[in-house]
């Protein structure tokens, strides 16, 4: 089940759009009684204070259920304190509806969401707080093809596909390709994941 948190009051058809099913209340204490530890918790952070934002973070963490934040103003800073207070994810608050169900099917998967354009950024400095897991390096990083490592030295630094594939003058399919075979040989659930990794290596570290 998806539950969408949110103070306003306000239609949501397009999130409703992305998960038929989903409901809609004002508080995270409301989520609390609705969740069962299954589904996502979507937190609506367009109306909220500082102070706010952090309390609704630690009262949706008792969900037992990942959380998700929505944003109308993403930003470095919010997407550091989303990661540290045990978020998953972190997307514009207009997101589409496609986009809504990657994003979950990332997550319910384990893995973790954020923009591309926060991920070389945020994650150097928030990696230990998003992952209980710990990293043995990028060992696999030496088995990589020399066009493999080109993308992956892109993604390290936060680059979308459309991004990667006007650097290196190839299609983005072709790049979707060389992401597939890096995700095969490093065993990241996503992005972000393979960003965690490649940190451990002494090519990315900071």
């Amino acid at each position: 089940m998806h539950v969408f948190v949110s103070k306003k009051k306000l239609s949501p058809v397009r999130w409703h759009e992305a998960f038929p099913d989903a409901l809609t209340v004002r508080t995270p204490l409301e989520a609390r009684r609705m969740q069962q530890g299954s589904g996502l918790i979507w937190l609506d952070f367009t109306s909220l204070k500082p102070a706010e934002k952090t309390l609704w973070l630690q009262n949706s963490a008792q969900c037992r259920s990942p959380v998700v934040v929505l944003s109308n103003l993403p930003n470095d800073d919010e997407a550091m304190m989303v990661f540290r207070s045990g978020g998953c994810g972190y997307c514009h608050v207009l997101a589409v509806a496609e986009l809504l169900k990657e994003i979950a099917l990332v997550v319910e998967h384990g893995g973790y969401w954020v923009g591309a354009e926060f991920i070389g950024k945020v994650l150097k400095v928030s990696a230990r707080y998003m992952t209980g897991e710990r990293c043995d390096g990028a060992v696999f990083f030496d088995e990589l093809t020399v066009r493999e490592q080109m993308v992956a030295r892109l993604i390290a630094k936060g680059a979308s596909n459309k991004e990667i594939a006007g650097s290196l003058a190839v299609t983005e399919r072709t790049v979707k390709a060389h992401v597939a075979a890096i995700f095969a040989k490093s065993g990241a659930r996503d992005r972000v994941h393979l960003v965690l990794l490649l940190n451990e290596h002494e090519i990315f570290a900071v």
